[in-house]
């Protein structure tokens, strides 16, 4: 049973190390490379299309794949619903707090794009980048937590 449980770590891991450093490397590697060395035209098409692509990798394969698993693996560490009383379970509560929060403005910056100048979309874009950050953080703290 517990190659099933490695199997399920290995995916959540996985799914998130895709969704974080993929921000990460269109925030500090794509974006600032294209602004410096492309037309404003290419940049915004660029953006868009990076934007929408990765999007539809995190809609359809990473999300899912993390709201699964991590569930998951909170039922596995002992983690109940009816019974969230130490330091594992707060650190879960607000890592949890947190990915909400990420995938709403995750969610928003596809559409605040077209509303908002370049420094908007940037900031929106470097706040969900430090938010997922602190999740990774907050995920490496639950690592060395005993759980429930």
């Amino acid at each position: 049973m517990s190659l099933v449980w490695t199997v399920v770590l290995f995916v959540h891991v996985s799914a998130a190390t895709f969704w974080v450093g993929g921000q990460l490397m269109l925030v500090f590697v794509v974006m600032p490379l294209l602004r410096r060395t492309a037309p404003p035209e290419v940049i915004g098409k660029m953006a868009r299309m990076s934007g929408r692509r990765f999007a539809t990798i995190s809609n359809f394969g990473l999300f899912p794949a993390l709201l699964v698993t991590g569930p998951l693996l909170a039922w596995h560490d002992g983690v109940r619903l009816h019974d969230l009383t130490g330091a594992f379970d707060h650190v879960l509560e607000v890592k949890v707090f947190v990915v909400v929060v990420v995938l709403g403005l995750a969610g928003a910056h596809g559409g605040a794009a077209k509303r908002l100048s370049r420094r908007g979309v940037r900031t929106l874009a470097l706040l969900t980048v430090a938010l997922s950050v602190l999740i990774v953080a907050l995920a490496a703290a639950l690592a060395i937590l005993p759980t429930p």
